[in-house]
């Protein structure tokens, strides 16, 4: 087992370089896929992250494609995303 010599105390810490690096993948996103995020509707998105995560463990298992962990905190701000702004609709309504 490798060890690792953490450079931070707390997982937050990391917080500044976690995000700015998920915004560099998020603008490629952007960029290869546009605003289709928007498109695909709050039903359902919990079976499809499970496909999408299911099918980054099949490359990681059958192609020793390493697991790309800002497109899985991507995938989890769109859906957090998603049910917030349901939330902030829902509240306006009453």
């Amino acid at each position: 087992m490798k060890k690792i010599n953490y450079t931070k105390d707390k997982v937050w810490q990391y917080l500044p370089e976690f995000v700015a690096e998920l915004e560099k993948q998020l603008i490629n996103d952007d960029v290869r896929w546009g605003d289709t995020w928007k498109k695909r509707p709050i039903e359902g998105q919990e079976e499809r992250t499970r496909h999408t995560f299911n099918d980054y463990f099949d490359q990681f298992e059958n192609a020793d494609k390493p697991i790309n962990w800002l497109a899985v905190a991507g995938n989890a701000l769109i859906c957090w995303i998603r049910e917030k702004e349901l939330a902030e609709n829902e509240k306006e309504k009453n």
